[in-house]
This record gives structure tokens, sequence and C-alpha cells, in this order.
């Protein structure tokens, strides 16, 4: 299926992911159809959404007629079947449960039309857990929403064994044309990319917690003050880059690529050769090194302008 092909999509599960990415599709001018186990669960969604619309008016995000043209797309149902028989790209936000998930794949692959694309908001799980059974597996595929997902640019794309790649890239487009930014994921891993690095951090500070280095308070400071403050501009890889890393004496960016990755980080030692002859190279991720001092520049002054959005008590 094209992405042009794609006409009304459908959502199952209108809880606190799925009536957001209902809403975001409807905000983009599509059709879709929202579907729970009862008539009270869709209420509250659809209230949900209207009062996302309303903080969407009040930031000037919307206008009242963009926010009643975006809710006159959305229809709601407690019936599966409806929402097959109609949509031509569905997706799942139920309970994070492979078995329930397994279960609501089988049967969307059975009802629905043979050319429909499934896909699952699935935040931790991949498709080998619960998709194997699904015929259409070229058909099937995750886009990983982050919450909330009416507001949240970034959308991770992972497909499965059988994924085909005009799946792939006719989803890609579509979160495209839906105002969402995908992040491309090339293998099954479970948590994908963004919370695995988010476990990892949360990890961490949960450990520093309990040895009682920090309170929580401080850490969660710490953490919007420092690497947070730049995270909207730069990443960790392009800190790297900013900082300057990739500079450094041959003999101090070694000892830092021995501490990055070592077997006790539980890394095989093939991982553990290419990180560090990656290092080696010392080159950056993504900076042009002729352009060193005009990006370090530029960076520079977005954080000066988020520092005085942020804090305009500080001085620059």
């Amino acid at each position: 299926m094209r992405t042009g092909d794609i006409k009304i999509t459908g959502v199952v599960g209108a809880g606190t992911m799925g009536h957001g990415i209902a809403l975001n599709f409807a905000l983009s001018g599509y059709r879709v159809m929202l579907c729970d186990v009862s008539d009270g669960i869709l209420e509250r969604a659809v209230t949900d959404m209207r009062k996302a619309l309303d903080l969407f008016q009040d930031e000037g995000l919307v206008t009242g007629d963009e926010a009643e043209r975006a809710m006159s797309k959305v229809s709601v149902t407690t019936g599966l079947e409806d929402l097959a028989g109609s949509s031509d790209f569905i997706t799942e936000a139920i309970v994070e449960r492979s078995g329930d998930k397994r279960r609501l794949f089988n049967r969307l692959d059975e009802i629905c039309a043979p050319e429909t694309i499934l896909a699952s908001n699935t935040s931790w799980l991949v498709l080998s857990d619960f998709a194997s059974e699904v015929k259409r597996q070229d058909r099937v595929i995750i886009t990983h929403y982050f919450a909330p997902p009416h507001i949240v640019p970034g959308v991770e794309v992972c497909g499965g064994p059988g994924t085909s790649a005009e799946t792939y890239e006719a989803t890609c487009r579509l979160m495209e044309r839906t105002g969402k930014i995908p992040i491309r994921v090339r293998k099954e891993r479970t948590g994908h990319i963004i919370n695995r690095l988010q476990d990892a951090m949360r990890h961490e500070a949960n450990v520093l917690w309990a040895e009682g280095v920090a309170s929580a308070e401080d850490i969660e400071l710490g953490i919007v003050t420092t690497c947070g403050f730049r995270m909207p501009f730069e990443g960790s890889m392009k800190h790297f880059d900013i900082a300057g890393m990739w500079r450094w004496p041959k003999d101090v960016l070694d000892g830092y690529a021995e501490n990055e990755a070592d077997e006790s980080w539980g890394l095989s030692p093939e991982l553990v050769r290419k990180i560090r002859d990656r290092y080696a190279e010392g080159k950056p991720w993504f900076l042009d090194p002729d352009r060193f001092e005009e990006e370090v520049e530029k960076r520079d002054r977005d954080l000066i302008r988020r520092l005085k959005a942020l804090y305009p008590g500080k001085k620059e």
C-alpha cells in the first residue's frame, strides 16, 4: 500500500496514548475511527481530545474552526469489525501484554482487508513477540509514539522479520504527513532506541538515590539543568562532537573509549572492538571539522536563548 492510498485510519485502544494518536491523525486531515471496549472509555477519550484541543487553541496552535474540523474527523465504536471494515491503516494502542496484542493482531488479520497495514504502538515489545502468527507479515509494523502523542514529534518506526520495504516507507511517509518525525529503527530490539536510553538514565538515577549520593530532587534538578537543558539541540553523540572530544590526544581518547566500551557492560568482544575502533578514528559523528567554531557558536546562541526563556533572572 502506498501512503496516498491511506484515507481512513483506525486506532484500537482509547486510553492515554490511543486518544492522542487518533487526535494527531484527525488534526492532519485523516478520518479516524477510535475503538475500545466500552462507551464510557470512548466518552472519556473524546472529552480528553477536546481538552487537548482547548490547550492547542490557548497556545495558538489551532483555531476554533480547525479544532472543530479535527473533531469532525473522529468517530468512535465498540465494534472491532466496524473499525476493521473501514480502515486502511490501524494502530494498536492497548495494554502492554504480548498475549493481548497477539489475540488482537490475529483477529485484525482475519477481518481486515488484505491491504490494510497493522501497526502497534508498543513501547517495549517487538513484532516477533506478538505478530508472528499474522499472515500479512509484509504489512505489520511498529509506530512507537511518545506521550503525549499529539505533541511529541518523534515516532520510532520498527519493522519485523517480514515487514516489506514498501510498508516501512509508506509508514514513514504517513508519519511525516501527520507532522511526525520518523525515527528509523533497523533491528528488532526490546525497548527500541529511546526507551532503552531513558531506562539506562532512570536506572542510574534510582541507584544514585538508593545509595544516598543525592536526593531525588537534586538528581532531577541536575538532569533538567545540565544535559536536559542541552538536549533540544544535541543528543549524546552530537555532544561528543560539539564538546570537541574527537580532538582529544589519542591516549586520552583511547582511555575514554575503554570506559565507554568493555565487556563489563555485557558487550561482546565484537561490539567492544567496533565501538573502540570508531572512537580511535578521532572524528566527529555529524559535525564538519572545518566548521567546528561555527557550530559551537550556533550551539551557544541557541543555549543562551533557552537560558533567557527558561531562567529569565540569569545573566548570559
